[in-house]
Order: structure tokens, then C-alpha cells, then sequence
């Protein structure tokens, strides 16, 4: 009888022991967000994230003149500008931005946003669109809608860099229309 009273508490002692022992590694047990650092979502990004983002590529400018008699121009030339945004959850995002082409006649290019993020680690796949101002150094400021496509890889939990293509559809009398095809490198704080 003995013998079964300590075998009996052995094996409730073990099952309480194994119980109250704390989850194994890979397990994600917790309220949400307790499984960072236990093996669930290395690279879970929060809400309430802030982030700055350079860019640097080519900018190519189609004008196509309301009035036939002038020339169809285009012209291909260096762009530079950064975007500053906050992000509200993992896959959604609200940003400004401010970017330069550098040509002869330089162009403003002044944009705000919403970028959505879908994230298939290591790598991010986005679709941003953004209102624009067109402000040309001669000529008026004109209203555009600027959709955008990217993709960038997750180098550190705050740095990614990637490619991005954005094209401008600038509300004018004369049909203009940009295409931004530019390198990315985006910190979060």
C-alpha cells in the first residue's frame, strides 16, 4: 500500500512539475506580442513605429503638350529624397515625402500617403499610394496620384533596402506622367 501511495505521488509530483515548467522553445503561448524573443516572430514589427527612408534612382518625365504644334518631350534624369512615415500597425503605414529630379529644369516632387506591407520574411512586398504635388522651378505646381509597387529585404529587425517603382499621373492640360524607378534604405526608430 505504501509502495502505491509513493508511486502515485511520484507521478502527480512529475505531471505538476512538467505543468508549471515554462514553454518550450518555439512555443508561443501568452498574450499577443509574448512570443518575440521565444522562437514565434523574429521579426514582428509593432504598432507605433516611426521611419525614415532615403532614395536614390532615375526619374523619366513625359510631357505631351495640350497644344499639337509643340514637341513631345521626354527626359530621363537622377532622382534623390527621403520619406519620413509612421507606421501604425505591422502592415499599414502613413507617410510624406519630398523628392528632387535633378535635371536642367529641377522638379519638386512633394507627396503624402499610405503604404500597405505584406511581409514574407525576409523579404516585404508593398503597394503605396501617395497624393503629389508636380512643382516644376518654371512652369505651375500641378495636383498628381502617385501609385507605387516595391519590394525590399529585411537585412536588421530596424534596417531594410529595396526597390521601388512609382508612376506620377499629374493633373494638367498637357499630359504629363512620370515614372520613378528608384533604390530604397529605410530605418526604423
Amino acid at each position: 500500500m505504501m509502495k502505491r501511495l509513493l508511486v502515485t505521488a511520484a507521478v502527480l509530483g512529475m505531471a505538476a512539475a512538467s505543468w508549471a515548467a515554462p514553454p518550450a522553445f518555439g512555443r508561443t503561448d501568452g498574450p499577443e506580442g509574448s512570443e518575440i524573443g521565444q522562437g514565434g516572430y523574429p521579426w514582428y514589427r509593432g504598432p507605433g513605429q516611426f521611419y525614415v527612408e532615403g532614395m536614390l534612382g532615375a526619374a523619366t518625365v513625359d510631357i505631351e503638350p495640350e497644344d499639337e504644334s509643340l514637341p513631345d518631350t521626354d527626359a530621363t534624369d537622377m532622382l534623390a529624397g527621403f520619406n519620413v512615415g509612421y507606421m501604425t500597425e505591422d502592415w499599414l503605414s502613413f507617410q510624406v515625402g519630398y523628392g528632387r529630379i535633378l535635371a536642367d529644369d529641377p522638379t519638386d516632387l512633394f507627396t503624402a500617403g499610405i503604404r500597405n506591407s505584406m511581409n514574407l520574411e525576409p523579404f516585404n512586398y508593398y503597394f503605396s499610394l501617395d497624393a503629389g504635388l508636380y512643382a516644376p522651378s518654371e512652369g505651375d505646381t500641378r495636383f498628381a496620384i502617385v501609385p507605387g509597387v516595391g519590394a525590399e529585404a529585411v537585412l536588421t529587425e530596424r534596417l531594410q533596402v529595396g526597390l521601388q517603382f512609382q508612376r506620377d499621373f499629374v493633373f494638367a492640360d498637357d499630359a504629363i506622367s512620370i515614372s520613378r524607378f528608384t533604390a530604397r534604405a529605410r530605418l526604423k526608430f
